[in-house]
């Protein structure tokens, strides 16, 4: 484990039993969910993953048949290096060195892609979230709910409520869905 890995572990650990000590004193319950496991699990989760893996394989297919040509080429510069004449060696080579950019250039700006639609589905994820987990804690009294998606050493089981949000969440989802389907 790095370093920093491991002060954001401790600080994480550190402010689950802060917390923990501060509903105690206040009479407060506190309870623990793994956001991730919300995103990675929930049924909207999975679909908009699903269409952003149909997104990245379409790009990665893309890529690839740019990598390809540039194979291609470069097959050809050696295997006809012998018959070509200085300015067509040159000629390809500009070529092959023009489609090597391009493609550094795409793969960077598929990857800058690619980390923004995450943090979209996450953000939108986030908003219909918030509403799911604040009723809730307000139906279970819970004073605080945090997030433990970092690595954390320990979480009572009895705190843990992500299985109950996924579940909720899913079932505001599917209710969200059924009613607008029926406006």
């Amino acid at each position: 484990m790095s370093t920093k890995n491991f002060i954001l572990s401790l600080l994480a650990g550190v402010s689950i039993l802060s917390v923990s000590a501060f509903a105690q004193s206040s009479n407060g319950k506190v309870a623990v969910l793994n956001y991730s496991a919300v995103i990675r699990e929930s049924s909207e989760g999975k679909r908009l993953f699903a269409e952003f893996e149909k997104m990245v394989a379409a790009k990665r297919t893309e890529l690839q048949q740019k990598t390809n040509e540039i194979s291609t080429l470069q097959r050809q510069l050696v295997e006809q290096s012998a018959s070509l004449n200085p300015d067509a060696q040159r000629a390809l080579n500009r070529n092959i060195e023009s489609k090597n950019t391009q493609l550094k250039r795409d793969q960077e700006d598929a990857q800058k892609e690619f980390t923004a639609r995450q943090q979209q589905i996450v953000r939108q994820i986030a908003n219909q979230l918030r509403p799911v987990v604040a009723k809730y804690a307000q139906e279970n009294q819970i004073s605080l709910i945090v997030n433990f998606s970092q690595e954390v050493f320990f979480v009572n089981p009895a705190i843990e409520i992500t299985q109950e949000i996924i579940d909720q969440f899913n079932n505001s989802a599917a209710s969200a869905g059924s009613t607008s389907g029926t406006q």
